[in-house]
Parts: structure tokens; C-alpha cells; sequence
């Protein structure tokens, strides 16, 4: 559905360096949004994380916090990089063949 829209994602004929970037992208994204909670959920709470929020020590609702808080942080920061990465490189793809075409004019254009 997103290709429909314009944005085109990584699918399984993807090459393997339009993969490689996603899941790079997508894994200093992961990192970088856990930075960003735990520093957040100190200022906020004043206290650390909970290390392991299925530990029964941390209380229930401050583990579900934690977990619902980190899960959506982590997957809307994977999914933004991993569309802006796809839509970079997507872009740069296109002002390669571009280019290639201007200097060739014999090059066949083909759909990025």
C-alpha cells in the first residue's frame, strides 16, 4: 500500500544493499529511540528504568509502563528511518539513472 501512495519500501526484489541500509537505519534508530526513553523516563519519573520489567519486584504498572513506552518509541523511530533510508536511496537511484541517461542518451529508461 505504500508504493501505491508514492514511498516506495524495500520488498523481496529489493537488492541487498536497499536492505542493508533499511535494517542499518533501522538499528541506530532502535538505539537512539532507547536513549531517548530512558533519558525521558528519568526527567519524568526522577528514578531508573525498570532492568527487567517482568521482574516481579517492579511493579506491575510501572512495568507496563515501561514496556508500552520503549515498544512504541522503538517501533515508530525503526519505521521512520527505514522509510526515510528507502526514500533517500530510492531518490538517488533516480538522479543516477537521470544522469545516466543525460550523458548517454542511447541508455533505455527504466522505472527506479
Amino acid at each position: 500500500m505504500a508504493a501505491a501512495r508514492g514511498t516506495p519500501m524495500a520488498e523481496k526484489g529489493a537488492s541487498r544493499s536497499v536492505q542493508a541500509l533499511e535494517q542499518a537505519a533501522g538499528m541506530i534508530a532502535v538505539l537512539a529511540a532507547q536513549k531517548a526513553v530512558r533519558i525521558g523516563w528519568r526527567r519524568v519519573t526522577g528514578a531508573e528504568p525498570p532492568a527487567a520489567p517482568d521482574d516481579q519486584q517492579v511493579p506491575l504498572g510501572r512495568a507496563v509502563a515501561w514496556t508500552l513506552l520503549l515498544g512504541a518509541a522503538i517501533t515508530t523511530a525503526r519505521m521512520i528511518a527505514m522509510r526515510y533510508a528507502t526514500t533517500l536511496l530510492s531518490r538517488r537511484q533516480r538522479e543516477a539513472l537521470a544522469a545516466a541517461q543525460a550523458h548517454n542518451p542511447d541508455t533505455p529508461a527504466t522505472s527506479a
